[in-house]
């Protein structure tokens, strides 16, 4: 027979302090979903066109600068993100590198 539960256990705490939501998972799921939505076929399709521009096609170019948004959306998440979080999530406080 197993002994009862502790009301610390029934809670959940077992002493372990949780960081306060900082929303960047879903941040990075908005910026999965801009990927999807760049490199949806049909949105391609509206690209792959004939011409070029600056000697480079269309399409080719779209796609990089493309690439390149998603990339930097999910940078601007983790510098956003990187700042809001304590160093020392025990004390919530920062260190002192001296």
């Amino acid at each position: 027979m197993k002994p009862p539960l502790s009301p610390e256990d029934t809670q959940g705490d077992r002493g372990l302090r949780m960081t306060p939501p900082s929303g960047a998972r879903e941040r990075y799921v908005a910026a999965f979903m801009l990927g999807l939505a760049l490199f949806f076929p049909p949105l391609l399709a509206v690209f792959d066109v004939p011409a070029t521009l600056l000697g480079i096609p269309v399409l080719f170019l779209y796609l990089y600068l493309a690439w390149l948004v998603v990339i930097l959306v999910v940078l601007l998440i983790v510098l956003r993100t990187r700042g809001d979080e304590p160093d020392d999530p025990a004390t919530g406080r920062e260190e002192d590198t001296r």
